[in-house]
């Protein structure tokens, strides 16, 4: 008896240290990188929201719900995170309905682009949060990358073990409980960097949204309608990731189809007096607070003429939760707006810690290589080795990552773009983009030349929606075509793909 209770309290011990240890080594997500911590915040609050806002950054940096509290009496909250893919946000409404039912969801629609998991990292931003239940469990499923392992959610200290020689002091003061960053799921910002020299679209091989998105689409519409909930679909008025007209006519139509309201803010510019010279905080991605004001203004319009959703500001209990919320957000904004006025701006910068593992790409040499004034421009080389010896850009375009870690640039060299990516901080080549004829591929390809000039380069490749692609070392070369000629070339990482 006596070894068995030994065996027990030793058991109970072990059990006790590694949940301790785990506790330590999970990422808190206060301070630059707050989106981590917005789906366990939803949990803290009263479910008794009569909007629930669904969607990736897109929703959750360009709706105020204090806004809609303040002038319309609604009170609605974001379940919104970094990258939230269809099938997420279809699992964070299920998961929200066993606690409430709204009387109206608002879904951004811009995550209609992704069919597949995309990123380790802001997967564990999404769902890490979840309390656990059937929900979270087929959330996971459905989100994780080919190198993930659902034990490694169960247990999250098998994935991050490697933190335990970065830990931080953050790290021991919220090792148990974390103070509010988002209000009511926004994520607020003060400060201004006007929209300039954003790029525009290249040319996509499908603009078909894919299976996987539809499907979860349906599901959430359906789920709306079996509970007796409006759907509203929205654009927020993002310039980048760039929003396609084919894109555009998709959601028109499925709109129609599903008698569901769409409104797309990149068209209400004027109606709503947005100007993104003013209301952006990172060059036309995301809103600042005065944007999306404008922005709120409008839908609680909307949900009040349209929806009939009354003004409860008069409810004492919930008037007082309000009062404490709003404290909070004005104090927040003296205290950027203090920050500003000391050249102390915020980071742009909002992106998931570097997922333990991650390794540094290598260059794809044995590619195809672009070259330019004497600079070879290797897929996933290191950029800042290459953009040295490159002539100065004309512009640069920097944007958080809505696909990898760090920032995005676009460096507009006139007749060709370079892409870039960030991995722990090291910028890499994503993509080179040929904008005119100026410029030709390492064997000779320009814009302009016939199919059968390509084919004899390069041979027949493989057909790709309306164009051709060869793939080598690691690497893609796309031509596109238009009444036989080529319309666009594009240099591609496949980690792109």
């Amino acid at each position: 008896m006596k070894k068995i209770i030994r065996l027990l309290l030793c058991t109970a011990l072990l059990v006790t240290a590694l949940w301790f240890l785990q506790r330590l080594l999970v990422p808190k997500y206060f301070g630059d990188v707050t989106e981590g911590a917005f789906t366990a915040e939803y949990y803290r609050d009263e479910p008794d929201h009569e909007v629930l806002f669904l969607g990736d950054c897109e929703a959750y940096e360009n709706f105020d719900p204090v806004y809609l509290w303040e002038h319309y009496g609604i009170n609605s909250y974001i379940r919104g995170s970094a990258q939230q893919l269809v099938w997420q946000s279809y699992y964070m409404l299920e998961d929200a309905l066993r606690y409430e039912t709204p009387k109206v969801v608002v879904m951004n629609v811009l995550a209609m682009k992704y069919n597949e998991p995309q990123s380790e990292a802001y997967n564990r931003i999404t769902l890490e949060g979840m309390k656990w239940g059937l929900p979270k469990i087929r959330a996971i499923n459905a989100s994780m990358t080919e190198e993930e392992h659902f034990i490694e959610y169960v247990f999250p200290l098998l994935r991050y073990h490697d933190r335990l020689f970065k830990l931080s002091s953050d790290d021991l003061k919220y090792m148990f409980k974390t103070e509010r960053v988002s209000y009511n799921g926004y994520y607020l910002r003060v400060d201004t960097k006007p929209a300039e020299n954003v790029p525009g679209g290249k040319q996509l091989t499908d603009y078909n949204f894919g299976d996987k998105a539809w499907k979860y689409m349906n599901m959430i519409a359906d789920l709306c309608e079996k509970k007796g909930i409006d759907l509203i679909l929205v654009k927020a008025p993002s310039l980048y990731p760039y929003w396609y007209s084919e894109w555009e006519e998709q959601i028109e139509e499925y709109a129609a189809k599903r008698d569901l309201k769409y409104i797309n803010y990149l068209e209400l510019t004027e109606e709503t007096g947005l100007d993104l010279t003013e209301d952006t905080y990172d060059g036309g991605l995301h809103l600042n607070v005065y944007g999306a004001d404008k922005i709120t203004e409008h839908l609680g319009k909307v949900l009040s003429e349209e929806y009939g959703l009354t003004d409860r500001s008069g409810e004492t209990e919930l008037a007082a939760a309000w009062d404490e919320k709003i404290r909070l957000y004005y104090n927040e904004i003296s205290r950027q707006l203090e920050e500003a006025k000391a050249g102390q701006t915020p980071e742009v910068t909002k992106t998931p810690e570097p997922t333990p593992g991650i390794k540094a790409p290598e260059p794809k040499t044995g590619g195809y290589i672009f070259s330019f004034k004497g600079v070879d421009v290797a897929m996933d080389a290191e950029a800042k080795a290459l953009t040295k010896d490159m002539p100065e850009a004309k512009s640069v375009y920097e944007a958080p990552s809505c696909a990898f870690e760090g920032v995005d640039r676009v460096y507009d060299y006139g007749s060709f773009e370079l892409n870039t990516y960030e991995v722990s901080g090291t910028e890499y080549v994503s993509a080179v983009i040929f904008k005119d004829d100026l410029v030709e591929t390492g064997e000779g390809a320009y814009i302009g030349m016939t199919i059968d000039e390509v084919e004899a380069l390069y041979g027949s490749g493989t057909e790709e929606g309306n164009g051709r692609v060869y793939e080598k070392g690691g690497m893609k070369l796309r031509f596109f075509l238009k009444e036989g000629h080529v319309s666009q070339i594009q240099y591609l990482s496949t980690i792109l793909e």
